[in-house]
């Protein structure tokens, strides 16, 4: 994806400060007296000495937009956990442009090789980490009265005034992907859509646009007869406006797939990692996220197993399909 990859942030205002709440003063001695507010937010505050972690991001968002997304957390974080959250160069995350957003192979390259401690995965990169050894994420979002956890689907779009009504019309045509690595815009379908009669690049061929939005964009401007892209972040295009729905015509979608969720390098101590689960977990989102993310509400914990089984199924029986494909002729 999908973290997308299914993450794939529409953002825009005011950036969020890594920084502690200091009490409120009017000058007057009752004022002075008065103890200072703590974060309604915030744990009790870690004693001993302030931990480092450096963040990165996903390339779904600039660094403005991703900050104004997800600073309030990162903010929340850094003052519940008693934690320095750094970027790669051992920047703080005080400022927007600190933080660090990287494609999907360099962020790969940077969870497995500690270079980023605490990063925000798409469910293709999730499935591929946990293979190689890497902790299983710890938190994606969900809603606290509920219980239910984010979830998209894969679905497949083209224009609402295309001849295509059926996935099938689209044999012989063009479908835009993402990327190579994610999960609903590549994995999923080369998984899922020769059950629909559309093998990938046999029945049609695969131009990658190098992400969901790219791909949304690329049919409503008619460089692609359609793309397969991730349901939610599609949805964040229409509520940032930057399609309308009412111009996309859905043809197929999948079950549910877990969405973005947030992971942790294998070299986090045991009691870091535990501090940013608990503090993750009685965040409450901002308004700006809850606007983005419909229906979510905070952190919940993941239990892999069960909830990366479809992500699991899917990311098997594409590297089957590379084990079993012929050599590229040279």
């Amino acid at each position: 994806m999908k973290i997308r990859t299914y993450c794939g942030a529409v953002l825009s205002g005011a950036a969020f400060v890594l920084v502690s709440v200091a009490a409120q003063t009017d000058g007057s001695s009752a004022a002075r007296a008065k103890p200072a507010s703590k974060p309604a937010a915030a744990a009790p505050a870690y004693s001993g000495p302030r931990e480092k972690l450096v963040v990165a991001m996903p390339k779904t968002y600039g660094k403005s937009e991703t900050m104004t997304l997800w600073g309030d957390y990162f903010s929340h974080l850094s003052r519940c956990g008693n934690i320095d959250l750094q970027n790669a160069q051992g920047e703080s995350l005080e400022r927007t442009t600190n933080i660090d957003i990287l494609g999907e192979k360099e962020l790969i390259d940077s969870i497995s090789t500690g270079k980023a401690q605490l990063a925000q995965v798409n469910p293709g990169l999730a499935a591929q980490l946990v293979t190689t050894g890497q902790p299983a994420p710890f938190g994606v979002p969900g809603n606290k009265a509920s219980g239910v956890r984010n979830s998209y689907k894969l679905i497949l779009v083209t224009r609402i005034d295309s001849p295509y009504q059926k996935p099938q019309d689209l044999v012989g045509k063009k479908i835009a992907h993402t990327t190579p690595t994610s999960n609903s815009g590549n994995l999923a379908p080369r998984a899922l859509f020769p059950a629909l009669g559309l093998t990938p690049d046999k029945d049609y061929e695969v131009v990658f646009s190098n992400g969901h939005e790219r791909s949304v964009t690329g049919v409503m401007h008619g460089f692609y007869p359609a793309a397969a892209v991730a349901s939610d972040l599609y949805q964040r295009m229409i509520v940032k406006g930057d399609i309308k729905g009412s111009s996309i015509r859905t043809l197929w979608e999948s079950p549910p797939f877990m969405t973005e969720t947030w992971t942790m390098s294998k070299d986090v101590s045991p009691e870091l990692q535990a501090r940013v689960k608990k503090c993750s977990f009685i965040y409450n989102f901002s308004p700006n996220l809850r606007k983005q993310l419909p229906g979510n509400d905070t952190f919940l914990p993941i239990n892999f197993e069960r909830d990366f089984a479809t992500v699991m199924e899917v990311y098997k029986k594409t590297q089957q399909a590379k084990a079993v494909a012929p050599a590229p002729a040279k």
